[in-house]
């Protein structure tokens, strides 16, 4: 009998891997138009395939290959683009292929004037001085053009101090075309105003003194102010039958005072006092005191009028650093009844010294200061500027026939430094934008064809 077994299977074949791959190229790749205005190279966005591992591929473009060197191509495509010069390169690395477009600037300088560059500002310059140009070879015709300076932040002149700052707020500068200027805000923290709270009697000529601020700080200083009034009435005859308070009319006082008045107290049918309810002002004399009503006769009395009281309090100095309102004193009435108030502190910007001028300013910046605390108002100030520095030319004619830059001259301030500048030609012909965005429509729609190296 014959051995039995067979051949054992035979394993499938392995599937062949591919070895090339191809993409068609698109402008889109690199990215839009707008990413071209300032650049010289342009990358596309990578075309994948995981095979690639470094330097094992070969790379073509439209059926021509771009020898390379590890990672980068020579340019194989400049006849394809009436002349303009741009080169390709093909960026290897593992898992992609990215292409790089680099292109030279082709413009040409006419002979025109185009552009001034600054590169001395100078100092001192108390209007926009004189600039002129060379001349250029003859038959040309000269350029012209107009200086215009720029300065820095002399000082913040201070329009409303605010209220309520419990630390200096800070200063911001903003607009005018120049930047870093910068300020410190420095409040004043001093009494605002007194408030009488009882103005005594009998003064002939009273003094008023503060408590002293903390160390660093000044002392408030201010005077008082008298008025007259009629504090009492001398009961100088009772009357009798009155069984109800009579009515009390006190004289009035000049024309520009306001009248006393007051309320009279009834005992077993006489009257006993009068109540002042309101002291009146302006007195120059002794008002009368008549009793009218009340069912009852025969009261009379006499007025206590006095020109000594305290009537309000002028300050003469706000004072400064002060974190709490200080105690308010007057000086003794002869009869003992001395006034009192309390004093009102209030907090606001008094200045904001300029740390630093900045540079680059035409106009005056916008100044804001640091919000108040709640309760309190923001101060607000105004920037002045000190135009010292040529900013800028513009050129009003820019001539012709130049063959080389021609120099550039300010005149000169009447105390500083002079400014420089040099002067750039016109171009014309093709420049880097043009050649990038050429070469990306002339790659559009070609095959991009990756294989792997033999």
């Amino acid at each position: 009998m014959g051995g039995g077994g067979g051949k054992p299977p035979s394993e499938a074949p392995p599937t062949p891997q591919p070895a090339e791959k191809s993409w068609t190229i698109s402008a889109a790749d690199f990215g839009d138009v707008a990413s071209l205005l300032s650049a010289t190279s342009n990358r596309s966005a990578p075309y994948p395939w995981e095979r690639i591992t470094g330097e094992n591929v070969r790379v073509s473009i439209g059926g021509r290959e771009l020898p390379f060197t590890s990672t980068s191509a020579k340019p194989v495509f400049a006849s394809d683009l009436s002349g303009a010069e741009w080169t390709v390169a093909a960026e290897v690395r593992a898992g992609a292929v990215v292409l790089v477009l680099t292109a030279a600037d082709q413009s040409v300088a006419t002979d025109t004037v185009e552009s001034v560059t600054i590169t001395n500002p100078g100092s001192g310059y108390t209007a926009d001085p004189i600039v002129t140009f060379a001349a250029p070879p003859a038959g040309g015709t000269t350029a012209t053009g107009t200086a215009k300076r720029s300065g820095s932040v002399d000082s913040v002149m201070i329009t409303t101090a605010g209220s309520g700052y419990t630390a200096d707020p800070t200063v911001t500068f903003s607009g005018g075309g120049g930047s870093g200027a910068a300020a410190t805000a420095v409040r004043q923290s001093g009494v605002a105003s007194v408030t009488i709270t009882n103005g005594g009697v009998h003064y002939s000529d009273p003094t008023v003194t503060f408590g002293a601020p903390p160390p660093g700080g000044t002392t408030v200083t201010g005077t008082a102010t008298r008025r007259s009034e009629v504090y009492g009435v001398t009961i100088t005859n009772s009357g009798s039958g009155y069984t109800s308070a009579p009515t009390v009319t006190i004289g009035a006082p000049p024309s520009d005072g306001t009248r006393a008045t007051g309320t009279a107290v009834v005992s077993a049918g006489a009257v006993s006092s009068v109540t002042i309810t309101n002291m009146g002002s302006g007195y120059t004399t002794a008002p009368s005191v008549t009793f009218s009503g009340g069912g009852g006769s025969g009261a009379a009395g006499t007025a206590l009028w006095s020109t000594t009281r305290v009537d309000a309090v002028m300050i003469t100095n706000p004072g400064s650093g002060y974190l709490s309102a200080p105690t308010v004193t007057f000086s003794a009435s002869s009869v003992g009844y001395t006034a009192t108030g309390t004093a009102e502190l209030q907090s606001g910007v008094a200045s904001a010294p300029v740390t630093s001028g900045g540079s680059g300013y035409t106009s005056a910046p916008t100044v804001t200061f640091g919000a108040a605390p709640s309760g309190g108002t923001t101060a607000a100030g105004t920037a002045a500027l000190r135009l010292s520095a040529v900013a800028s030319v513009t050129v009003t004619n820019g001539g012709s026939g130049y063959t080389t830059p021609p120099t550039v001259t300010f005149a000169a301030p009447a105390s500083g430094t002079r400014a420089t500048g040099t002067a750039q030609l016109a171009e014309s012909g093709y420049d880097q934008y043009q050649n990038l965005y050429w070469a990306r429509q002339t790659l559009a729609g070609k095959q991009l064809l990756v294989r792997l190296a033999d």
